[in-house]
């Protein structure tokens, strides 16, 4: 222990400079928050060590006392009226004749390393410290074994201190490092930051959640209490010892309101995951959850990446990216939304997952009745190269089905099935949407179950699929409007620009209307409806020749020969019979 020259050392800490300071820990009604002033009016700055703080005997409300342990080093003022603060390990400390020390915090935040993590990405037991679990306890009083990882008990006890009742910031740092735990980190504070710094990342040794906010009362979590304004930044989830919870995320939020999730990443190991049949998803969301996410990636997970569940609304994701999601279910989306209202995705990416890089669908629960998705945006973004359809729409639970989807400049090319699929919804849009060289077709509007109608395809860029351009299936109410379908390739493989193709037991397709599309190097023409014409609508088209004996229509439809200059209208049937002449195109 030694006293420094008090200007130097005072500078040094910032408090020179600082406006502001506060003392951390509890905050009884005596006290005032400590400023940059009074701790520089200080008669002296002492420089020592834990161990010599714990001893002093006559401690001084006068002095800053500095600790230079590493990861500790921080100013510490000695408040005399306080006599029942606990010992926190970080940020308050109990000397010599229950003298409370409270730790001046110089820019509002916690640091986990002032709790004792280490972050070497070793497992480090309570035992290598302590000898009995009271002895852990008297440090960390969530510990429930020796086994707990030191790590673990640092990281929980940091956000422990955030949530007491008298905390004077929920701001928590997690210093650069990989950090080891074996049971979740509970985060239900409300105003909670919690951030890495310098690619901090958590490594999950069990089978369970690493980060979970879920605030039960009455001795159940069932039903969680809102928590609010929970931010995550800047941190990096490892499920590559333990797996992550069957049917639960990596990480989860229950009724979590204005959440804030911003570059986390999330890492599994799929095949393992496989091996193991355990169904574990990367981030997810429920039961009144709100908020952001944004610049996130999971990898690697055996359930969708992101699963926005039944109960989450007015969600926006933006700029996240899942991949490699592949599970013993059979095909996983990278993004999964299910049962939730008004979700908005801005510029994402899902790719090389095993089934659908994001997948539409509506959630089983209440049993029997279910919840659709609702009030869905998907604007830019890319959702290629998928084993399964670049995005799937449809329903898990007959008669729901997902209502009002606007997707906006999306791509969704290069996939084993479909570009776009959907099998069940209403109220759909799709507008300038790219569907190039997928194995199936480019875009796919199917009934099944009689509960798909009502789609709008305005200015798609549809190409090279292996199928079909654009394929209706018994759909009524279908508008594609301008665009491009075509097929460019010195070996064409699409077979129609727009098919109408027949599904068994179905209506037929009815109020279809084809606008104005450019359909081009077919192999089976602008538009093809062997044994599925539309019953009603209109078509306008163009092409070289006659339509007659070619192309089946609706009544009421147009169709211009830019060979022969003619123009036609459709005056009879809706086959391919019954288009007459009417003038010369000048």
């Amino acid at each position: 222990m030694s006293s420094v020259d008090r200007r130097r050392l005072l500078a040094a800490i910032g408090l020179g400079a600082v406006p502001a300071v506060t003392l951390a820990g509890a905050e009884p009604a005596w006290a005032s928050p400590t400023s940059a002033s009074s701790a520089a009016s200080a008669a002296s700055v002492t420089a020592l060590t834990m161990t010599d703080l714990r001893a002093l005997s006559t401690p001084s409300a006068d002095t800053v006392y500095f600790l230079t342990d590493p990861g500790l080093e921080g100013p510490f003022r000695y408040l005399a009226q306080d006599t029942s603060s606990a010992e926190n390990y970080g940020t308050v400390i109990v000397g010599a004749n229950a003298a409370r020390y409270h730790r001046i915090l110089l820019d509002n935040e916690i640091d986990t390393g002032w709790f004792g993590t280490i972050g070497d990405g070793a497992n480090h037991p309570l035992s290598e410290r302590f000898t009995t679990l009271t002895e852990a306890r008297a440090i960390y009083p969530h510990a429930t074994a020796l086994t707990d990882e030191i790590d673990w008990c640092a990281i929980q006890a940091a956000i422990n201190t955030a949530k007491s009742a008298n905390a004077v910031t929920t701001a928590i740092r997690i210093p650069r490092g990989d950090y080891v735990i074996n049971q979740a980190l509970r985060a239900e504070v409300d105003g909670l930051l919690l951030r890495g710094l310098g690619g901090a990342s958590i490594s999950i040794e069990m089978d369970y959640f690493g980060l979970m906010v879920n605030r039960g009362t009455g001795g159940t979590e069932a039903d969680p209490q809102p928590v609010y304004g929970v931010q995550v930044r800047d941190l990096t989830f490892r499920a590559m010892k333990g797996y992550g919870p069957t049917n639960g995320g990596i990480i989860i939020f229950n009724n979590c309101r204005d959440l804030l999730l911003d570059n986390v990443t999330v890492v599994g190991d799929a095949a393992k995951l496989t091996e193991r049949q355990r169904l574990t998803n990367g981030i997810g969301t429920s039961q009144g959850t709100t908020g952001v996410l944004r610049n996130c990636l999971v990898d690697g997970t055996s359930k969708p990446g992101y699963y926005i569940a039944n109960g989450s609304h007015h969600i926006r994701i933006e700029g996240c990216e899942a991949r490699n999601v592949s599970g013993s279910l059979g095909y996983q989306p990278g993004f999964g939304v299910s049962g939730a209202d008004s979700i908005t995705l801005v510029d994402c990416q899902g790719h090389d997952n095993q089934g659908a890089g994001l997948q539409i669908t509506c959630d089983g629960y209440p049993a029997g009745v279910g919840t659709p998705s609702t009030n869905i945006q998907v604007i830019g973004g890319q959702y290629s190269h998928n084993r399964g359809n670049g995005i799937l729409m449809g329903t898990n639970l007959v008669p729901q089905y997902p209502r009002d989807v606007q997707l906006v400049g999306v791509d969704t090319s290069d996939n084993e099935l479909n570009g776009f699929l959907s099998g069940a919804g209403t109220r759909v849009v799709l507008a300038d949407h790219v569907a190039h060289g997928n194995k199936n077709s480019g875009i796919a509007i199917v009934n099944y179950f009689a509960i798909t109608s009502s789609f709008q395809v305005i200015d798609p860029q549809v190409a090279n699929n292996a199928i079909h351009g654009v394929e209706i299936r018994s759909v009524d109410r279908v508008t594609i409007q301008g665009g491009r379908t075509f097929d460019d390739q010195a070996v064409a493989t699409q077979g129609a620009g727009v098919a109408l193709v027949p599904i068994a037991g179905e209506a037929a397709p009815s109020n279809i209307r084809i606008l104005d599309v450019d359909a081009f190097g077919n192999r089976l023409g602008a538009v093809s409806s062997t044994g599925a014409d539309a019953i009603s609508g209109q078509y306008r088209l163009t092409g070289t020749g006659s339509p007659e004996n070619v192309v089946a229509a609706p009544v009421g439809s147009q169709f211009t020969d830019l060979a022969a200059g003619l123009h036609y209208v459709k005056t009879v049937g809706t086959g391919k019979i019954g288009w007459k002449a009417l003038a010369t195109v000048l």
